[in-house]
């Protein structure tokens, strides 16, 4: 697609939509085009528009981005609902997405469930859908289908709790469970809002790191180390905890970072307790 033709398709569909935008999603920044089909990124941010401080949870455009496909959903301002049409276009191939937003105001809908229990099912269902129960953090699904494949990602880390077998056969899957809960709570402390944490499989967690320097990382995931290892718990003063850190830098750049780290932490398990870190 040339400038001239997104140009003129924003035009033709601003005639149905209420609002009409460019989103690069991988720094969640609008775009402003000008009658000369020339495009520019805007400081404003995509998910400001939903008085959210940070990437939606349930980003549409990600997961459109990333599929190169069209997707829909809807989406809220207080008790306001409004569907969002999200699609995938090149611009003289460079990739965008493409979004649509019409407010829905279907009274029989409303009318049936009420707006605000609407809003609330709805919300409900977005959590749901990407948060893990027990560490409260993330999902696997979250992370492929929001964030694989973005680039403005700028480190990966996977982190395993060491012995993690023998705690659960040692002291049961219920302290097992608590054992998960307390290292997630500790990343979760640990990480700014940019970042997010995701429970990869069984006691494997990713964290990923944006608008971050090489050197503040691999502190940062220094002291997430040392901070596991100063965890106790009062009905088992001996159990001792620790993690396998495995580190990637890549600057943002779209690379197999997931690959990198696991290999960064299968060096760090042959030693337990131990950050492994590489750009």
């Amino acid at each position: 697609m040339t400038r001239e033709e997104i140009y003129n398709l924003v035009n033709e569909v601003s005639k149905v939509f209420d609002v009409v935008r460019l989103v690069n999603v991988s720094d969640t920044k609008e775009l402003v085009m000008n009658g000369a089909g020339q495009i520019s990124e805007s400081d404003h941010r995509c998910y400001a528009t939903w008085n959210k401080e940070m990437r939606c949870e349930n980003c549409i455009s990600a997961k459109a981005y990333i599929s190169k496909s069209r997707l829909s959903k809807f989406e809220f301002i207080d008790d306001e609902a409004y569907h969002v049409v999200s699609m995938y276009v090149e611009v003289e191939q460079a990739p965008y997405i493409l979004e649509m937003v019409s407010k829905f105001s279907d009274d029989t809908l409303f009318g049936a469930y009420g707006k605000s229990e609407f809003v609330q099912t709805i919300s409900n269902f977005n959590q749901k859908l990407y948060i893990d129960p027990l560490t409260n953090t993330y999902n696997r699904r979250y992370y492929e289908e929001q964030m694989a494949g973005l680039t403005g990602i700028d480190c990966l880390a996977m982190i395993d709790l060491d012995n993690f077998k023998t705690i659960n056969d040692s002291f049961g899957h219920t302290t097992g469970d608590a054992v998960l809960r307390r290292a997630a709570d500790i990343f979760l402390a640990h990480i700014r809002n940019t970042d997010s944490v995701v429970r990869y499989g069984g006691d494997e967690m990713l964290i990923l790191f944006r608008h971050i320097s090489p050197e503040d990382c691999e502190d940062l995931l220094e002291q997430i180390r040392m901070a596991v290892c100063k965890a106790t718990f009062e009905d088992y003063p001996n159990l001792a905890l620790s993690v396998s850190i495995g580190g990637f830098y890549c600057g943002g750049s779209r690379c197999n970072t997931i690959d990198e780290a696991d290999k960064l932490l299968y060096l760090a398990k042959r030693e337990r307790n131990k950050l492994q870190f590489s750009q």
